[in-house]
């Protein structure tokens, strides 16, 4: 224990475990997710107000008497976010405190564009954080769409989709893969953009990878009014080539 109270982390007693599940289908959940799923008695997992398709990925692989804690978190950004993710993060550290292991089930991967990478960097000063890879949704709608991501010496850029339009163009105009996640509301921006570029027809749209109401087409026959936080789009600079 430190002169401040605050337990160090060479004496750190418990782990928070952030660990990827996948974007949606359970059989692309890693051995070693399930492996360490199946000690935690401690889960915490996302809901964003909805059901949590994290929890239903890894369900039967976590213990049954597991204590299953969710996390309800804003999804877009603001003071509540803010402090519901200081919440859980608090929460989380009672339970290292007491020598407890805790898992943070995470869509896809930890660290491509996670809810974990807040309450890691919240944990990670005075606790011991472990990451568990996870395969990432634009892993998994390339297969999907029966498409490569790149080869040889393709440039690969991946933004979000409420990026400032003249960089998303930028990016595109330069790059011959650019992966757009997040679409949501910004559907209609993007399809603006493409349409300027010439690329629109060549465009693809997905959402919901690997889950059951998946859904995808070219990015010219989705519908402005489609508003899908979980979608992607994938634009091939085919004037690169």
């Amino acid at each position: 224990m430190s002169r401040n109270g605050n337990i160090r982390k060479d004496q750190m007693l418990g782990k928070a475990y952030g660990i990827g599940v996948g974007p949606g289908d359970p059989k692309l959940l890693t051995v070693k997710a399930t492996e360490i799923l199946e000690q935690l008695k401690i889960v915490f997992y996302p809901s964003f107000g909805k059901n949590s398709i994290a929890l239903d990925i890894a369900r039967s692989h976590i213990r049954t008497d597991a204590k299953l804690i969710e996390m309800n978190i804003p999804l877009f950004p603001n003071e509540a976010k803010v402090a519901a993710y200081q919440n859980f993060a608090n929460q989380i550290k009672e339970y290292l405190n007491k020598q407890v292991d805790v898992g943070v089930l995470c869509e896809g991967d930890p660290l491509f564009f996670g809810s974990f990478i807040t309450i890691r960097d919240l944990l990670k000063e005075s606790h011991q954080v472990k990451v568990v890879s996870g395969i990432s949704s634009i892993m998994s709608a390339f297969v999907h769409l029966d498409d490569f991501m790149g080869q040889g010496d393709d440039s690969i850029s991946i933004i979000t989709a409420g990026t400032d339009e003249f960089l998303i163009r930028d990016k595109i105009s330069k790059s011959n893969t650019t992966i757009i996640i997040k679409v949501a509301k910004h559907l209609k921006k993007i399809k603006k953009i493409a349409t300027d570029l010439g690329l629109l027809e060549t465009s693809m749209y997905i959402s919901q990878i690997d889950q059951a109401h998946q859904y995808s087409d070219r990015l010219s026959m989705i519908s402005d009014e489609v508003i899908e936080y979980f979608s992607i789009i994938i634009i091939k600079n085919h004037k690169l080539n």
